[in-house]
């Protein structure tokens, strides 16, 4: 396990910091992420779920998973913590299949204890980039943390045959995942991205959903609003030229699929993400 970034945001409302902590974004393989909230209302979009924040709420986000908290519905001031952080799939094994079959039963919200604001400014204080010799200590903690909340009513996770078909399965992904990104600005259809992996369509569509909780194609319209999304608030590109770089029919489709993925339209984005 390596702990890539622990952050306390403190009374998340509006402007810029809202901005950058409720991006539309997506992680990485391997990659984790973590955010209890102490306090405060709104809500959490994973991919196609917009699930409520209350008080005390867990939400666990896999690799790939794309979300964000949605700004316009930040009702009361959100405090809380995140932790990124990415497991080995062999060294961390265990816990790897502990957290992504959580994930495919969508078990994405929980409830921690209050008390657990205490653990989450240890391993802030632990894993800061001042505290080196201490960072061990922080990922054990983690490690102990993630058991804790996951284990009890995960069903049973081992067996050989399992870890056999779900490394299988994850080529699978990871190839089809590859593709997508390298040809996020060209118009492909999902049969062609099969035959390169060497599947018929429905194979690779049924395999790809159970995995994902998406369509292939679900996946590629996301990854390409993340892409796009990214382009809206950094540059002062025309929509319809943004629309355009990733291939979208045209500016109708683009608005409609950027809504669909993230509840705004790429104007209103832009907008409510370069606020000041």
């Amino acid at each position: 396990m390596r702990i890539v970034e622990t952050v306390f945001v403190y009374r998340l409302t509006h402007g810029e910091k809202l901005a950058w902590h409720g991006r539309y974004h997506a992680h990485n393989d391997n990659e984790f992420e973590i955010h209890f909230f102490l306090c405060g209302t709104g809500s959490f979009l994973i991919n196609t779920a917009k699930i409520s924040i209350e008080d005390n709420a867990l939400f666990l986000v896999g690799p790939h998973d794309f979300h964000s908290i949605v700004p316009e519905q930040v009702t009361s001031p959100l405090t809380y913590y995140a932790v990124l952080f990415e497991l080995d799939e062999q060294l961390d094994n265990e816990i790897y299949l502990l957290l992504t079959n959580f994930i495919k039963q969508r078990s994405i919200k929980h409830y921690a204890a209050d008390t657990n604001r205490f653990l989450f400014d240890e391993l802030l204080r632990l894993s800061s980039p001042k505290q080196i010799g201490l960072k061990k200590s922080a990922e054990y903690l983690l490690y102990s943390l993630l058991f804790r909340w996951y284990s009890g009513d995960s069903p049973s996770v081992s067996a050989s045959a399992s870890v056999s078909a779900h490394k299988n399965t994850n080529t699978i992904i990871r190839n089809a995942m590859d593709y997508f990104k390298a040809n996020m600005h060209k118009s492909i259809t999902i049969t062609q991205v099969a035959y390169m992996l060497g599947l018929s369509a429905e194979h690779f569509i049924r395999v790809f959903r159970e995995e994902m909780h998406m369509t292939p194609y679900q996946y590629f319209m996301r990854l390409r609003t993340e892409a796009a999304a990214a382009e809206l608030i950094t540059t002062d590109l025309p929509v319809s030229e943004i629309a355009e770089r990733y291939a979208f029919e045209n500016q109708f489709h683009f608005s409609k699929v950027f809504k669909k993925c993230t509840g705004f339209t790429p104007t209103a984005y832009r907008r409510c993400y370069m606020q000041k």
